[in-house]
């Protein structure tokens, strides 16, 4: 069992994803490095957001069996969605898992933290933490994304974190319409969350 710091979430990085799927190995680089810019600009752990950014797609080196298989062996609470829809929805549930069976728990509550930050990254959660939020902006706004989320979060065009979600989750909405697919159910839960939360 691996010390959770930056140098092991890079080597089990390169583990899952560095042969068997370079694109998404350099998007989990610019997921990490776009978290720490987010990490600093909203004062949570930069540590941490390059660790969950690292590590929040390593199940993506699974396929959809795998994950499936991974996520019943340890109970993982599934959704409708994920079973019928979209399978390769929960592979932030299986990073998680994977996160969990590569790292110590030294620091449980850390080591929690950063492993609920990698299984909502897909589509966000209730009652989100600040660094489960970073992960799932740095996935959706990386330099490899093609919007301007980006942009005017350094701009300070957006400058409140759930604003920032709240642009991101419209986004997906938008494009889920104009493909004529099913929505994630979560991300309106999320959505309905932060917009209660500021009630």
């Amino acid at each position: 069992m691996l010390d959770i710091t930056r140098k092991n979430a890079l080597l089990v990085l390169r583990k899952y994803l560095e042969k068997t799927n370079e694109k998404r190995f350099e998007h989990s680089i610019r997921v990490a490095q776009t978290g720490k810019i987010l990490a600093t600009k909203w004062g949570v752990s930069k540590e941490d957001a390059i660790i969950a950014g690292l590590l929040h797609d390593i199940g993506k080196s699974l396929n959809k069996r795998e994950i499936l298989e991974l996520c019943i062996r340890n109970k993982v609470e599934l959704f409708d969605f994920e079973l019928f829809e979209n399978i390769t929805s929960l592979h932030g549930k299986a990073s998680a898992l994977l996160f969990e069976q590569e790292f110590n728990k030294n620091d449980i509550e850390r080591f929690h933290t950063i492993s609920v930050a990698i299984s909502s990254h897909v589509a966000g959660s209730e009652n989100m933490s600040d660094l489960e939020k970073i992960v799932f902006i740095a996935d959706n706004v990386e330099p490899g994304k093609k919007n301007d989320i980006l942009k005017k979060i350094e701009s300070n065009e957006i400058s409140e974190i759930n604003e920032c979600i709240r642009e991101i989750i419209k986004l997906k909405i938008k494009r889920a319409n104009k493909e004529e697919r099913e929505l994630n159910p979560m991300l309106k839960c999320t959505l309905d969350t932060i917009n209660n939360n500021e009630r």
